[in-house]
């Protein structure tokens, strides 16, 4: 159920050393609202675009660095900006790439929220787009070809 995008989208951190690419749509783009994920991004949710880790591709020279963390994230070694990060439940063949990164932003509406039962009383979902207190729940939300390459990588998981 991805937005589709008629062109592979780029993104980057904010000084500029990292640049990357999608090659593909993301499997899904989604907003979270679990306590883990408002601490992380100092907000009150993160949106990520998940996609396969090979469908991110570096351009230029610049090389994030990883952290050890769980999850582990990959950052821009100057600036520190995080720009993915994998998630122990889908190994490190799964990206979960910060939306904010990405040069088109706009372009990549959440499908789907998760983690609602902590979600901050201010933040309106609008009507049309699936919702779910946990982060489990929502499977049904993709569709066939977004399941079958979300299979793919929970058989490889690493």
């Amino acid at each position: 159920m991805s937005n589709p995008v008629s062109e592979r989208m780029q993104g980057g951190c904010a000084c500029g050393h990292i640049r990357y690419r999608l090659e593909r749509n993301p499997i899904v783009v989604h907003c979270c609202h679990c306590h883990s994920c408002q601490r992380m991004s100092g907000s009150a949710f993160s949106i990520n675009a998940m996609i396969e880790t090979d469908q991110v591709t570096l351009i230029g020279d610049g090389v994030p660095t990883t952290s050890t963390d769980d999850p582990l994230m990959y950052r821009c070694p100057k600036c520190q900006l995080p720009l993915w990060g994998n998630h122990p439940m889908f190994g490190k063949d799964m990206a979960f790439v910060r939306v904010g990164n990405l040069d088109k932003a706009d372009q990549l509406a959440p499908e789907v929220h998760y983690f609602t039962a902590s979600k901050h009383p201010w933040v309106a979902i609008p009507p049309h787009v699936p919702a779910f207190e946990q982060g489990n729940e929502g499977d049904s939300v993709l569709g066939k070809e977004a399941q079958s390459r979300l299979n793919t990588v929970l058989e490889h998981k690493q």
